[in-house]
């Protein structure tokens, strides 16, 4: 029997590499879209009405919060964008093909949890965070790590309020009113832009009917107090 010839061999050696390369490659891709569809299962859960204003305890909605940066930031590492983690979570599914209509107004109560979550996001990157896998298994768990660069590298951050509990009692119980935040020291009163930040999220949870009108007003005007200043 005639040996097969050099040519023979190396075309069906790179048959065989290409064949690997593509069940390699197809694993791959059917991974990376079930756990991109898990992260979406994960954050819809959070972003619920029941889950994102209305904690039981207020250690749950700052661990909630937490997983929510930490499942958004390993959806980005799988190649979807922060913005369209956040939309999915929510139930809004991207728009592949463009029409002369223009996009439904989101709802209040949407703007809200798409506002708080990109800041947050925003402020995971600016304190240093990378999305590692120590780092994202810590804050799954509800746990932030201490902050790996820059002037307060080390310390542990916090998650703070925008509205001060003393001012609306219960109000830490709502992830909406949650900010990771570098360590804040001994500081005696919020900065303006901070009062600013929380006037905007009252009038914000009064929209969307998450407080009642005299509960948004009263939470205002104590926040214009000269004691909050």
């Amino acid at each position: 029997m005639e040996a097969p010839s050099p040519r023979y061999i190396i075309t069906r050696a790179a048959f065989l590499i290409t064949a690997l390369f593509v069940v390699l490659f197809t694993i791959s891709f059917v991974k990376r879209k079930q756990r991109q569809s898990a992260i979406i299962v994960e954050l819809k859960s959070i972003s619920s009405d029941s889950s994102f204003f209305q904690q039981f305890y207020a250690a749950d909605a700052q661990k909630s919060l937490i997983r929510a940066i930490a499942l958004i930031a390993e959806a980005n590492q799988l190649g979807m964008a922060p913005e369209t983690a956040i939309d999915r979570g929510l139930g809004i599914e991207p728009v592949f093909f463009s029409s002369d209509t223009e996009p439904d107004e989101p709802a209040p109560r949407e703007k809200i949890i798409r506002s708080t979550l990109r800041s947050n996001y925003e402020n995971f990157l600016k304190l240093g965070y990378k999305a590692d896998f120590h780092t994202l298994e810590a804050m799954k768990k509800g746990d932030l790590p201490a902050i790996p660069a820059g002037p307060e590298a080390g310390k542990k951050p916090v998650v703070a309020s925008l509205i001060d509990p003393a001012i609306s009692p219960g109000i830490d119980k709502v992830i909406a009113n949650l900010e990771i935040r570098p360590p804040q020291g001994e500081r005696s009163a919020p900065s303006d832009i901070e009062i600013a930040a929380a006037k905007q999220l009252a009038r914000d949870l009064g929209d969307a009917k998450i407080i009642e009108e005299p509960a948004r007003d009263r939470i205002i005007d104590k926040l214009a107090e000269p004691s909050n200043r």
